[in-house]
């Protein structure tokens, strides 16, 4: 079974305790929290933030594994909601940092000492608690003395993106402050070294919060007029094409960012959905395989390889995918639906039902029976229709103990749409004086009237359709459209432009002509509207691009998957063209 999850585009060391390392899989991914002040000294608050900064970012490609970015922890954060900006990394951040892919923490300390600071650092092994090693570094606070202390982890570790104190200091004291004072003193950081990236990004996006978008901009083409560090500058150009809403730049400078910065796994996850969205299936899951190797836990990631690999037409790479999440969770349900679902789409209908229902096995209750639903469409497409008729009974039987409503509608479309068109129909007219719900008895109207019109009576249609009442949904509306009498092609396309005048209706608009042109015999004629609807639908919305697909003659290269938890109305009308 597929889910998405969205995220925001804009937003989202020492002495050695332990010589002995055991690694196995992949590298461990470090993150680095927020250290506490010891120091008494609330002058030097500014050195906790500003150690969880300079370190990852010298340390990135220094350490054995991949450093995941201040940043990257930061945008989960705002997902999940936002700390007090004082509160200890250590306490704070420990969530974040395992959802951003974290094995290797982090964190640490500043005290005075006679001459300075000492700043303490302790990395350990997220999942066991065990202290890895403690490292410490003395001198003044300074960049200097930061960087001391990141050599201690690494030889290998870079130079900060600034050697200004001043700069560091002010851009941290203003991330930790309220936005009507933190672009004041993110204007002071830039203008004491104005080669310091993180500083423009942050004011842009300080300006962008206080709804100043025209300042936002000038921030960012400022950065982009500046020698500034890769990472910042093509920050700054996924910043701007956000604000502009120029998609394909954002995606492109967005595959930019997750270059230069590849543990980004919150950017690497937008990343892999944008691509996705966009349909380069094949790219978005390159990606979600990137975010394997540090996302372990995140079995989830191997389902999105799958349905991906699916999508760009890899059906061998697919399935690997899905025997790589049914590894990570033996018991788990989801991973055999996934898997049922890869056949079906490649039509091996008896190995859809053989992965669905042992999806069901494992957990019947999963989506109240969804995988049960869909093995009955896998094997009436297998030519089984016995054992079909079946597995619909078992699944009545489960939703009616789990008190699901309207099963009604399920039941009819089932035995319409397997040959038995008279029993559908019938059953469903018999069961709406029955219901109570006027949402469940509008679906079925909703659906008489396709099946009217599919039986070419428009008087019955136009009955049912004034049954329903006042629209009080997309899909009502488009019922009582496409039951008006038969007209041409024009005079169709007059109706909907009157009915559906609002712009905010365009979709609807062309989704009600497309159906009303197909169920009066008018399929060229619907060619057209059916490529304006598919030009404006995303690549992965496979039912609309079948639609049109089958009107050019042609077959779709996917079959389309049941949808378990809704009938779709017009799922007939698909089977006919």
């Amino acid at each position: 079974m597929f889910s998405r999850r969205r995220l925001s585009p804009l937003f989202l060391l020492l002495s050695f305790v332990s010589c002995t390392r055991t690694v196995s899989g992949p590298p461990p991914a470090f993150a680095f929290v927020r250290f506490e002040n010891l120091s008494g000294d609330g002058s030097l608050e500014w050195l906790g933030r500003a150690a969880s900064e300079v370190l990852p970012t010298s340390l990135m490609g220094a350490l054995e594994g991949p450093v995941i970015a201040s940043t990257s922890v930061q945008r989960l954060e705002v997902i999940r909601g936002n700390r007090p900006a004082d509160a200890p990394g250590i306490s704070a951040q420990r969530a974040s940092l395992i959802l951003a892919g974290a094995r290797r923490m982090v964190s640490g300390y500043v005290e005075k000492t006679g001459t300075g600071i000492r700043i303490q650092a302790t990395e350990e092994d997220i999942a066991t608690g065990k202290t890895i090693r403690i490292l410490s570094a003395r001198g003044p606070a300074t960049v200097d003395t930061l960087l001391n202390l990141a050599r201690q982890f690494s030889p290998k570790a870079r130079t900060y993106l600034t050697n200004s104190t001043e700069a560091l200091r002010l851009y941290n004291v203003a991330m930790e402050v309220p936005g009507a004072n933190a672009g004041e003193i993110l204007d002071q950081a830039i203008a004491a070294d104005p080669s310091f990236g993180p500083a423009y990004i942050a004011a842009a996006r300080v300006a962008a919060s206080q709804n100043r978008r025209d300042d936002a901009l000038k921030f960012l083409d400022r950065a982009q007029a500046q020698k500034l560090d890769p990472l910042s500058l093509a920050t700054a150009k996924l910043d701007k094409a956000v604000l502009t809403g120029d998609d394909k730049g954002r995606i492109a400078a967005l595959k930019e960012v997750v270059d230069l910065n590849p543990a980004d796994t919150s950017l690497l996850r937008q990343l892999a959905e944008s691509k996705s969205a966009s349909g380069d299936f094949a790219e978005a899951a390159a990606v979600w395989q990137k975010l394997s190797t540090i996302l372990r836990d995140d079995v989830d990631v191997w389902n999105q390889v799958g349905y991906n690999r699916a999508w760009s037409g890899d059906y061998p790479g697919a399935l690997a995918a899905m025997r790589e999440y049914a590894r990570a969770r033996p018991k788990d349900a989801n991973p055999f639906d996934s898997t049922g679902d890869i056949h079906f789409m490649y039509r091996k209908y008896g190995e859809a039902a053989a992965s669905y229902l042992e999806s069901f096995q494992k957990d019947p209750s999963m989506q109240a029976g969804a995988s049960l639903y869909k093995a009955a469409w896998a094997k009436f497409y297998a030519g089984d229709r016995n054992a079909g008729d079946k597995l619909m009974d078992q699944l009545r039987s489960l939703r009616e103990k789990a008190g699901v409503t309207n099963f009604q509608l399920f039941q009819a479309d089932w035995l319409y749409r397997t040959g038995r068109q008279k029993e559908g129909i019938a059953l469903l007219r018999k069961e709406l004086p029955l219901l109570t719900a006027a949402d469940a008895q509008a679906a079925c109207y909703e659906q008489l009237v396709v099946w009217d019109l599919l039986a070419g009576d428009r008087d019955l249609a136009a009955k049912d359709a004034q049954a329903l009442g006042p629209p009080k949904n997309a899909l009502a509306a488009i019922a009582r459209f496409i039951a008006q009498p038969s007209a041409p092609a024009a005079e169709w396309e007059k109706r909907a432009n009157l009915m559906f005048a609002n712009p905010a209706l365009t979709a609807v608009r062309r989704l009600a002509l497309g159906y009303a042109l197909l169920l009066d015999g008018k399929r060229q004629e619907a060619l057209p509207v059916w490529q304006q609807i598919v030009n404006s639908t995303p690549p992965g919305d496979f039912a609309m691009r079948a639609v049109y697909t089958r009107l050019k003659g042609e077959k779709e290269k996917l079959a389309v998957l049941p949808t378990p938890n809704g009938v779709n109305q017009f799922a007939a009308l698909f089977d006919k063209l």
